[in-house]
């Protein structure tokens, strides 16, 4: 059978071309994570729901091949849940404590290797910290304060309340910059260097910034098959998705307008089709894009109403 590649906001997986899975959604406002069935559309109820134990305004989600769930809290901590976990479930592992430089995290990914990504906006300081496959250890344990084993942080880095993340298929890392000045920041496989070395101080290889990229408080990205990076664009002005080509700083395509349904948007993930699923923050609900989807581009589906249980849904992500 062939396979393809497809993105969740954190991660790049793959699958045969008929591949179905539900979709995650780390849901801020009301401290859980909303797992909706595959197709969900209108004012429909998550098909689980994971919350209590662990979860501390959940923001990055994403899940790894064994189907197991990783969470990104704003409280510093990750936790990670196992595969059909539901209702008041115990993480299986967390990462927590000091030695992880866990600071205000944000998106997570992971790479093909299982090393895992993690955001950090960081109160004074934004980074980008590496955990080794396995991290973490059962909650109350000593195993759960685990230095990472690479960090990303310094003025070099170009890093400003970085949001997003996403890993491709080579190890080149992309992050969304949310502060003062908006932009999508690249990194060579493996950069970075132990916690506390000179080379965590370590520059982009690339950069996305300034005018004429219509970048506007970027948050979540995403890769589809042929590399186009997808950026969802919270908007200080406008809220947006800019798609651009590899290795272009102009977005090739641009979703944008008050038909979208676009309502600061955060997390993106693409599945292998290449609908393009995205989470809205200010007016809750996951807006659905055909395959291609250019101005103006109207939802083929919608998730939004009561029913849906969403109050500011974050980062989303898809099962491998």
């Amino acid at each position: 059978m062939l396979l393809v590649v497809f993105t969740t906001a954190c991660n790049i997986v793959s699958g045969p071309p008929s591949f179905v899975s539900p979709l995650y959604v780390a849901n801020s406002g009301s401290n859980n994570i909303l797992i909706y069935a595959a197709f969900t559309n209108g004012d429909t109820g998550p098909a689980n729901t994971i919350s209590g134990t662990g979860l501390a305004g959940p923001s990055g989600i994403t899940l790894n091949a064994a189907g197991q769930i990783f969470v990104a809290n704003s409280t510093n901590s990750i936790t990670v849940y196992p595969l059909g976990a539901n209702g008041a479930a115990t993480p299986i592992r967390t990462i927590s404590g000091a030695l992880t430089l866990l600071d205000n995290p944000q998106g997570i990914a992971l790479d093909a290797a299982g090393n895992l990504y993690v955001a950090n906006a960081g109160a004074t300081t934004s980074s980008v910290t590496v955990y080794a496959p396995g991290a973490g250890g059962a909650p109350g344990t000593p195993a759960t304060n685990v230095a990472p084993i690479r960090t990303i942080s310094g003025a070099l880095t170009l890093l400003d309340k970085p949001q997003g993340v996403i890993v491709d298929a080579t190890g080149i890392l992309y992050v969304a910059n949310a502060g003062a000045t908006s932009s999508i920041t690249v990194y060579a496989p493996g950069a970075g260097g132990a916690p506390g070395t000179p080379a965590t101080n370590v520059a982009p290889t690339r950069t996305i910034s300034g005018s004429g990229t219509g970048l506007d408080n970027p948050i979540g990205v995403g890769l589809d098959t042929a590399g186009n990076l997808y950026v969802a664009n919270a908007g200080i002005t406008t809220s947006s998705i800019t798609v651009y080509a590899p290795g272009a700083s102009a977005p090739s395509n641009t979703i944008t307008g008050t038909n979208t349904g676009l309502a600061s948007p955060q997390g993106v993930v693409l599945d292998p089709i290449g609908r393009l699923y995205v989470a809205n923050k200010t007016t809750p609900s996951i807006t659905v894009y055909a395959p291609g989807a250019t101005n103006p581009a109207l939802p083929i589906r919608i998730i939004s109403g009561g029913a849906t249980q969403l109050t500011q849904p974050l980062f989303i992500a898809l099962r491998p």
